[in-house]
């Protein structure tokens, strides 16, 4: 996939609720970086009142505000209109804090117009940078170095949140975000797994870590109570135990 090529194939959205001066300022860096790609860029704040109302913004950026006094940040509601007002067939969906390469980038839009539902822009290594060297990330956003430096991935296993792209006809036939994930949990492993039961391709790239950037962990990081838990991972457990029909079923409720 040729970089000069993704303006006219992608669309990137940011669903956002800035708990932390931390947050604000990887927003800001994190949209300095793909500005370099020449794409669309849509950011949609939610909340009681506009933290980013003043941004001087990238040119790509669009910039929504939307009054939700709630709360419990209802992400996955906020990505389907996001994804609704996207431009394009392939959308990015990231997170605030995430940084990865452009390479990996083209990658994974090649895989979407190759047939992928969903892919990944990153190998499946999620490395968590420290407090002080996110400091320095955001002064110079340098992914050279950071992957010279060859730093540890987050966990031992494959992972699949902080940014991903999908093909966006497609995903909405797989039912688009699953809203029943009001709130912070593993709506990640539940998108991914709903997306194969439905007989749909899933992909990562072939290299290139994701870097995720410090925060303090707010209320939008982290289960509500622990009813709330309990009720978002019997919503995981109950799609990954559905075959094609039943889920099917599921979805047109």
């Amino acid at each position: 996939m040729q970089l000069q090529d993704l303006k006219s194939q992608l669309t990137f959205v940011f669903p956002v609720r800035i708990d932390c001066e931390e947050r604000r300022e990887n927003l800001r860096v994190v949209l300095r970086q793909l500005d370099g790609l020449g794409c669309r860029m849509l950011v949609l704040e939610a909340d009681a009142v506009p933290a980013l109302g003043d941004e001087a913004w990238p040119d790509g950026v669009e910039y929504t505000f939307v009054e939700d006094a709630s709360t419990v940040f209802h992400r996955t509601r906020y990505i389907n209109e996001l994804l609704r007002m996207a431009g394009t067939e392939v959308v990015g969906v990231w997170d605030t804090d995430v940084l990865v390469g452009y390479a990996q980038i083209g990658e994974a839009v090649q895989r979407i117009l190759e047939g992928c539902t969903i892919a990944y822009p990153y190998n499946g290594q999620f490395v968590m940078l420290s407090e002080q060297m996110s400091v320095h990330t955001r002064k110079k956003p340098d992914l050279e170095y950071l992957c010279c430096m060859r730093l540890s991935s987050f966990l031992g296993r494959r992972l699949c949140g902080g940014a991903y792209l999908v093909h966006r006809q497609r995903y909405f036939q797989c039912g688009g975000e699953n809203e029943r994930f009001t709130g912070w949990g593993p709506e990640d492993a539940e998108r991914m797994h709903r997306v194969r039961i439905l007989g749909h391709k899933v992909a990562w790239t072939q290299s290139g870590q994701l870097y995720h950037l410090y925060h303090p962990r707010g209320a939008s990081s982290s289960y509500q109570s622990k009813d709330d838990a309990d009720r978002l991972r019997r919503e995981l457990v109950k799609i990954c135990s559905m075959d094609k029909e039943t889920l099917i079923s599921y979805l047109l409720k």
